[in-house]
């Protein structure tokens, strides 16, 4: 993607202006309404997907629709009887689904925790959607999900994935009086490019750099550039608000080191000097580090050859393994890498010996059409992180 982004810079005072879509063409933004219960919320959400949603395969609705719908988990109510009434908020990232936040949210469900995902603006439905969403149309679903959710339990938790994990920091540093702690996977405070400025600028005369149709029902395979620009003036909205008001609200946060999507460096610049809590931790993945446990951040070396794994994926930190879509004998591979080149994609899609990773040249030594891993082998031990986070802190507090 930001490769591309290099190339129209060049180009840039020559495009005409074609990025502004016409009043007529606007789309009123699918946002969680103020004061609405969840439940209305759901409601609603199924009435505007099933009008909305582009099929990929119009024989598979029910699942496709089940994939991209916000969702709410309850704890068991004989097996979490006498638990504390503890609620986790979370959201996906730009081009997901909520789809993306079921493992981790079916194993806060349980450790008895009532969860809550929730459908940002503009997807779920066609990557088109975002061409008019705003990074205030986002704030403003998870804003009034958070209120809601906080006036029925008694302690609650924000968190959310990339973009949505940048959305549940700013509203736990906003909220800080409301919110017990935040969980964050592969947050986004920085876009890993060099030249990710120039989103904002770019999008002012085109709409994408490219467009290709998706063969995965639970997200968008082209991000608009007008919501690449969002999510840039988003992360670097909330990497200021943190690193100007350190705050000691416990927060957890797993991410990896060899993440090309977001800036890992700079997520752990925020979490050193802005979340200074000695209950904040931080879980490091790394392909090249050595395994090891400090304070305040743990290190787990990635370089896995039993698995056929080198380095962890901005989407694989909190997948599960057994997931049947995305896991380790799931039905879908990513493959987008190897788009342009049909031989190349379908050999990364069928080899069952292939190699898995976040793109490097190290891991293409290994197999030149290596698939992009979409799992953490340690996804048990990671939520298990968590629920020992949660808990401590939730007693503490309470």
């Amino acid at each position: 993607m930001w490769q591309k982004v290099m190339l129209w810079s060049v180009c840039l005072l020559t495009l005409p202006i074609s990025g502004m879509l016409n009043a007529a063409e606007k789309q009123t933004a699918f946002v969680f309404a103020a004061g609405e219960s969840f439940e209305q919320y759901l409601v609603r959400a199924e009435e505007y997907l099933v009008k909305n949603k582009r099929w990929l395969n119009p024989a598979n609705k029910f699942r496709e629709l089940d994939a991209v719908m916000p969702f709410e988990l309850l704890p068991d109510p004989e097996a979490c009887a006498g638990r504390a009434n503890i609620g986790v908020l979370l959201s996906h990232g730009l081009s997901d689904s909520p789809f993306s936040m079921r493992d981790p949210a079916m194993a806060l469900q349980a450790a008895c925790y009532h969860v809550r995902v929730i459908l940002l603006p503009g997807h779920g439905t066609k990557a088109e959607d975002l061409l008019d969403i705003s990074r205030d149309d986002w704030r403003a679903t998870f804003r009034n999900a958070a209120n809601g959710f906080s006036q029925e339990v008694d302690t609650l938790y924000v968190g959310g994935f990339s973009t949505g994990g940048a959305l549940a920091t700013e509203y736990a540093w906003q909220h800080a009086d409301q919110v017990a702690g935040a969980i964050l996977f592969s947050p986004v405070f920085k876009v890993n490019s060099g030249i990710d400025w120039l989103a904002p600028w770019l999008a002012l005369v085109t709409d994408w750099l490219d467009n290709d149709p998706s063969d995965d029902f639970a997200k968008y395979a082209s991000i608009p550039l007008p919501a690449i620009a969002e999510v840039y003036e988003l992360a670097a909205e909330v990497r200021d608000l943190v690193l100007d008001q350190p705050k000691r609200l416990p927060v957890f946060i797993a991410l990896s080191e060899d993440d090309q999507t977001v800036d890992s460096s700079v997520t752990e610049e925020v979490f050193k000097e802005g979340m200074i809590g000695s209950k904040s931790q931080m879980v490091l993945y790394s392909k090249d580090q050595m395994s090891v446990n400090t304070d305040r951040i743990k290190v787990y070396n990635t370089n896995w050859p039993k698995d056929r794994i080198l380095g962890l994926s901005h989407m694989a930190v909190h997948g599960n393994p057994e997931n049947t879509y995305y896991g380790e004998s799931g039905i879908y591979r990513v493959c987008g890498w190897y788009v342009s080149d049909e031989d190349l994609y379908e050999s990364c899609r069928t080899d069952q010996a292939n190699w898995f990773g976040e793109k490097s040249d190290a891991l293409l030594e290994k197999s030149p059409h290596a698939a992009r891993v979409s799992w953490n082998p340690h996804f048990n031990t990671l939520m298990q992180e968590i629920v020992f986070f949660i808990r401590a802190n939730a007693d503490s507090n309470g």
